[in-house]
């Protein structure tokens, strides 16, 4: 016989309900973010095309009133009772094509105004629900803090305790990954450096435990951790004298600093004012180290100290690095864009107020004498000489406290919102470039970072217009890829630094591009449609003719076969794209070209 189950209990039925949880692996999450981030560019494209339908829209009422002004002149005109009235008939259709015109483009601009407004606040909504996918709350990070606080306590004889606050505060997963090791090596400096011994502290009129305090809060769209100590602050002048004595700064330019300044030196590479070097509060990681790893992750950090009082570490972070607000520059036929977060003004410099100072440009700014320089020639782009056109340039105030330099651009056209595409293998290890950003007319812009350019300004200076600046011929480049965001980065790069560079979207593309002009180099990957990067090499050998054609192959490809047949079929060079930089890439180009 049947044996009949007895029907699941109420406690049972709970226990067997679906979970209101589930794991998602971060890979999907980030896919997700990044597809949603493609739709953002798409609401940029239909902006575009909004635009569009504004301006037809404006074509049709100035053709209507054009039309009436007209039917008004050929009224006066004396004609037979037949052609005036076989005018009238044509002007009353005319008119009514027109206003009809008119209303079909009016109700379709509004139609689409509408959609796209619809359109933005789904896009936002998804962006911040997957924005919150990948928040996780900043007590992960903090948990690491109480066991450093308490082992450095015992190292150093002292008496501290930690105050945190705020654990709850969520921030992006991968701020989180980067931001463990910088506030780790903050809170140790803070007991190390910034808290006296107890029998100081006595002395002072102090507690005998010293306090370092962290909090952590959100407000808009960035997040604000505050590390303060009520220790012995820094001491302006010991810092003074500590930067002439290891050189960083003479005994004139030392004596210049203002006191925010002077403490501000603790951010120079390699600047320590311990007598004894110790691994206890540093672990290899320096205070300029740390100010770098929160600018790459487009944030900010601020110090302010009061000798004898304490010294606060302020930490300013987006919640997300996905989206970001940038600042567009003009640099010659080139446009880039910085993190705004990293721009501290924006500003106009007359050559007239330049004044030289040891050797370097320098422009007085709020108060204070700032290095200036050209983005042009920090990134080797071939432009006219500045102040060519005009006595001043827009200027961009870059940097935070003490380290700040006008960086000299042609024209600062926006400040927007912007989503960050990560960069190609070829261009990853790139510091000078945070990631790119696609608008959505497809232009690809390139996204500075702006510590990268400042320690590129050290050994920069501006050259100013003489009489017998002149220009030369620029070699032509051929850049063969079926990606169009790896052949708009390389093209972006090549043509940065003084190369005129044309772009193929696959070997067929480029080798028509080749019958058509006369270049000077190829560069192609291999794995294209149509006609890969070894058929292309051979067709230029054999098909062409032009057997002294330099060809580079840059590909993903690195098994020794895949070298064997580049070789083989023409490639003077191969580069794998994981063992890369820019800088091989532009030392290959130089050295086929003969001008290494």
């Amino acid at each position: 016989t049947a044996r009949r189950t007895a029907p699941p209990t109420p406690s049972r039925q709970r226990r067997t309900a679906l979970p209101q949880t589930i794991r998602v692996r971060t890979d999907r999450l980030d896919r997700l973010l990044n597809l949603t981030g493609e739709l953002v560019i798409e609401e940029q494209a239909l902006s575009v095309h909004a635009e569009t339908l504004t301006h037809l829209l404006e074509l049709a009422q100035q053709h209507t009133h054009t039309t009436q002004a007209m039917l008004g002149e050929l009224a006066r005109i004396r004609l037979s009772p037949d052609e005036q009235q076989r005018l009238t008939r044509r002007s009353e259709q005319l008119a009514n094509l027109t206003n009809d015109l008119r209303e079909l483009i009016h109700r379709e601009a509004e139609r689409f105004h509408s959609f796209l407004n619809q359109h933005h606040v789904l896009v936002g909504d998804l962006e911040e629900e997957v924005i919150t996918t990948r928040l996780l709350p900043i007590s992960t990070v903090f948990t690491n803090l109480p066991r450093a606080v308490r082992e450095l306590s015992l190292a150093t004889s002292k008496h501290v305790e930690l105050e945190l606050h705020g654990e709850t505060t969520e921030l992006d997963r991968k701020l989180l990954e980067a931001l463990g090791d910088p506030l780790l090596h903050i809170v140790r400096n803070a007991v190390d450096h910034g808290i006296e011994p107890p029998d100081e502290r006595a002395t002072l009129g102090k507690p005998s435990h010293g306090t370092v305090r962290v909090e952590a809060h959100a407000s808009g769209g960035e997040v604000r951790i505050v590390v303060e100590d009520d220790g012995r602050g820094i001491d302006p002048q010991r810092m003074r004298d500590t930067a002439i004595r290891k050189g960083l700064l003479s005994a004139e330019r030392a004596a210049l600093l203002s006191d925010q300044e002077a403490i501000e030196l603790v951010f120079a590479p390699g600047f320590t004012t311990a007598q004894i070097l110790t691994d206890i509060s540093g672990r290899g990681v320096g205070m300029d180290v740390v100010r770098t790893n929160i600018t790459e992750l487009s944030g900010q950090v601020l110090l302010e100290s009061q000798l004898g009082r304490g010294t606060r570490l302020t930490l300013l972070l987006p919640l997300t690095l996905v989206t970001t607000r940038v600042v567009l520059v003009q640099v010659g036929e080139f446009r880039f864009a910085l993190p705004a977060s990293g721009c501290h003004a924006i500003t106009w410099v007359y050559q007239a107020q330049l004044e030289p100072i040891e050797g370097r440009a320098t422009y007085r700014y709020d108060g204070r004498l700032l290095p200036v320089l050209r983005l042009a020639d920090l990134l080797g782009i071939a432009a006219a000489p500045p102040f060519l056109r005009d006595e001043r340039m827009p200027a961009l105030v870059l940097g935070t406290g003490q380290r700040l330099l006008g960086l000299l651009v042609d024209e600062v056209q926006d400040e927007r919102e912007a989503v960050i595409k990560p960069l190609s293998d070829l261009m990853e290890v790139q510091r000078r470039y945070i990631g790119a950003i696609q608008f959505g007319d497809g232009q690809v812009v390139l996204l500075l970072n702006p510590m990268t350019l400042l320690t590129l300004a050290r050994g920069t200076t501006l050259k100013l217009p003489s009489a017998d600046s002149t220009r030369t011929a620029r070699p032509r480049l051929l850049i063969a890829d079926d990606s169009f965001t790896t052949r708009e980065l390389v093209r972006t790069i090549l043509t940065s630094v003084g190369y005129d560079v044309t772009a193929a979207v696959d070997g067929r593309d480029a080798l028509d591009k080749l019958r058509a002009g006369v270049y000077d180099l190829v560069v192609s990957d291999v794995e294209m449609p149509r006609m890969n990067g070894f058929e292309l090499t051979a067709s230029i050998r054999q098909e062409l003719g032009q057997a002294d054609l330099p060809v580079i192959i840059v590909t993903s490809l690195a098994s020794e076969e895949h070298k064997r047949q580049g070789m083989e079929a023409g490639a003077q060079a191969y580069i794998v794209k994981g063992e890369f930089d820019q800088d091989s890439l532009l030392r290959a180009i130089e050295q086929l070209l003969g001008r290494s």
